[in-house]
C-alpha cells in the first residue's frame, strides 16, 4: 500500500509540474497587464419633461427649469466629470492556483450636469450614461493585447423608477472575453467562470451638517459560468451575443447631491451639488481544478503520511545503527 501511494505521489507531481509548465495559451495572461475604465456621459440622459403625468401635473414638467421656479438658464456647474482613474489593485491568490482577481475604479465623477435648488435627490440633469472596462496585457510577442472588454449602460426601460424611487439599474451592452488571467489547464476545456461586482459610492453633506463618507449606494452583479475562451468554438459568439442587453442583478440609489452654496445674482445661495461619486468594479476569475489537482488535494494526508514513512525507512537503512 505504501509503495502504491509513493509511486502515485511521484507520478501525480510529475504530471502536475508538466501541466503547470505547459499551461494554456489563453490562460495566465497577466504580464504587463493594465486595467482601464472610462465613463460615458450624456446631458439630460433621461428627459423627465417627456414623461406622462402621474398623480401630480407638475411631475411631467420636472425637466423644465421655468416650471421649477428657477431662472430660465439652469444653475450650471462643471458639465463634464474629471474622471480620475483611482488606484487599481491586482490581487494574486497564490493558494488557489486557478483563481485570479483584479479591480477597476473611477473617481471624481459628477452624476448631474447642473446644480439644484430642489433637494438631494433631484434627478434633473442626470448625465451618467454608463461605463466601459478594458483589461490588456503583453502577449508572448511583446505586443499589447486585449484580454477582455465590457460595456455597461443606464437602463432607461423604466424612467419612472428613477423619478419615483430614486433608484437606477444597469444593462450590459457588450462583452468580449479572449484571455484569462487565471491559470487554465492545457488539457482542459478553454472555459472560464467570471464574477463581476459593481459598486457605486458617494460622499456628501446634508443640510444638518452631517457628513456621509464613502457610502455604498448600490451593487450590481454579472455572473458568468463556463464562458468560452476559444473564438473558434461553436458556441463562442452565440454565448456573448446572448449577454447583450441583459439587465444586471442589483440596483443603486441615484447619487445624493451634497448641500452647499452657489453664486446667484452675485451672492452665495444655498443649494445642492452635482453629486460626486465613485464607481468600483471587482472581477474574479476561476477555472475548474484539473483531475490531478483534485486527486492530490483530496488525498494529501494519505500521500504525505505514506511518503514520510517511505522516506524514514529509506534513511534508517542508510544511517549507522548508533544514529538511528
Amino acid at each position: 500500500m505504501q509503495k502504491y501511494f509513493f509511486l502515485l505521489f511521484t507520478v501525480l507531481v510529475a504530471l502536475l509540474l508538466l501541466d503547470g509548465c505547459t499551461g494554456s495559451r489563453v490562460g495566465s495572461a497577466g504580464k504587463g497587464e493594465q486595467m482601464n475604465m472610462s465613463i460615458s456621459e450624456k446631458r439630460d440622459v433621461v428627459n423627465f419633461s417627456l414623461l406622462k403625468d402621474q398623480q401630480t401635473p407638475s411631475l411631467a414638467a420636472r425637466g423644465n427649469s421655468a416650471a421649477r421656479g428657477l431662472p430660465v438658464a439652469p444653475i450650471v456647474g462643471n458639465v463634464l466629470s474629471i474622471a480620475t482613474n483611482a488606484i487599481k489593485n491586482v490581487i494574486a491568490n497564490e493558494k488557489k492556483k486557478y483563481t485570479a482577481a483584479y479591480e477597476f475604479a473611477l473617481t471624481d465623477l459628477y452624476f448631474y450636469d447642473q446644480l439644484s435648488n430642489e433637494n438631494p435627490f433631484d434627478p434633473v440633469g442626470m448625465q451618467f450614461n454608463g461605463f466601459k472596462i478594458v483589461r490588456t496585457f503583453v502577449n508572448e510577442k511583446g505586443e499589447t493585447d486585449t484580454a477582455f472588454t465590457a460595456s455597461f449602460s443606464l437602463d432607461k426601460t423604466n424612467p419612472y423608477e428613477i423619478l419615483n424611487n430614486s433608484i437606477f439599474r444597469l444593462k450590459l451592452d457588450d462583452f468580449k472575453l479572449k484571455y484569462a488571467k487565471a491559470k487554465l489547464s492545457a488539457a482542459g476545456k478553454k472555459m472560464l467562470n467570471m464574477d463581476i461586482e459593481i459598486e457605486f459610492h458617494a460622499s456628501y453633506l446634508n443640510q444638518d451638517a452631517v457628513l456621509f463618507d464613502n457610502v455604498t449606494l448600490g451593487k450590481f452583479y454579472l455572473l458568468l459560468r463556463n464562458a468560452p475562451l476559444d473564438s473558434t468554438a461553436e458556441n463562442y459568439h452565440s454565448y456573448y451575443n446572448n449577454l447583450k442587453g441583459n439587465v444586471l442583478t442589483g440596483r443603486s440609489f441615484i447619487v445624493p447631491r451634497s448641500f452647499g452654496y452657489h453664486m446667484e445674482d452675485g451672492e452665495p445661495k444655498p443649494g445642492y451639488s452635482q453629486g460626486a461619486y465613485t464607481i468600483s468594479v471587482k472581477v474574479k476569475e476561476s477555472s475548474k481544478d484539473i483531475f490531478i489537482t483534485k486527486l492530490i488535494s483530496e488525498n494529501t494526508n494519505i500521500i504525505i503520511d505514506a511518503y514520510k514513512e517511505k522516506s524514514m525507512n529509506f534513511l534508517n537503512k542508510k544511517l549507522p545503527a548508533n544514529m538511528q
